[in-house]
């Protein structure tokens, strides 16, 4: 049976341990992130994250997405996190900036790609409930409480997921503006602007000049 929390009515550190407990206990958690309701599980879980990508149905060779705490962490999992990419980071996390990295080698995990795409996308997100989560639980394997290809999900009790599929939610009221971050690759011709989101080409331009635009 999941736990079902309403952050406004529970003590935050109550509701921060209990999200902590399921999430080592290797269980799926539904959190409010600035982009809507995700699902969040130890990146390192592999168990976990397969049942990430069994509720949303996505197609295989689909890897989840890293929220971590810290810029230290992303140095820890990205080998290519110094530079430009270091500079991006510091101007604009936590927030609305996913950089896609190539990861260290030998992490023992695998975001549902078996590790073929040589890439992760990282950031660190606003939402402050989350946020705390994240610097005692370290990285987290995110995806959109949504099945694959469908629009993000506001109000916690949408999200598609059967009560035996996730071992807690928790509920922080509709989210009123589901944001949208920027995607920028790090590779080897330097940093490219894959999507532009709720940051701007302007605003990544004003601090890595070098930045070139590309699609997705």
């Amino acid at each position: 049976m999941s736990d079902f929390l309403t952050l406004e009515s529970e003590e935050r550190s109550a509701a921060k341990d209990a999200v902590l407990r399921n999430i080592r206990a290797g269980s799926v958690a539904v959190l409010a992130s600035e982009n809507g309701y995700v699902y969040v599980a130890d990146a390192f879980n592999v168990p976990a994250v397969e049942r990430i990508h069994a509720i949303r149905k996505t197609e295989p060779g689909t890897a989840c997405q890293v929220f971590i705490g810290s810029l230290k962490t992303a140095s820890g999992i990205a080998r290519d996190f110094d530079g430009d990419a270091h500079l991006l980071a510091n101007s604009f996390w936590p927030g609305q900036l996913t950089l896609l990295l190539a990861p260290q080698r030998g992490l023992s995990w695998d975001l549902g790609d078996s590790g073929d795409l040589d890439e992760i996308a990282i950031r660190i997100p606003t939402s402050s409930f989350l946020l705390d989560v994240l610097q005692e639980s370290g990285p987290l394997a995110v995806a959109s409480a949504s099945v694959a290809g469908r629009p993000p999900t506001s109000d916690i009790n949408y999200v598609p997921a059967l009560p035996s599929d996730v071992g807690i939610y928790v509920d922080e009221g509709p989210i009123e503006k589901v944001q949208t971050s920027t995607i920028v690759r790090s590779g080897i011709s330097g940093l490219e602007m894959i999507r532009e989101g709720d940051i701007s080409f302007i605003e990544l331009e004003g601090v890595v000049s070098s930045i070139s635009r590309g699609t997705l």
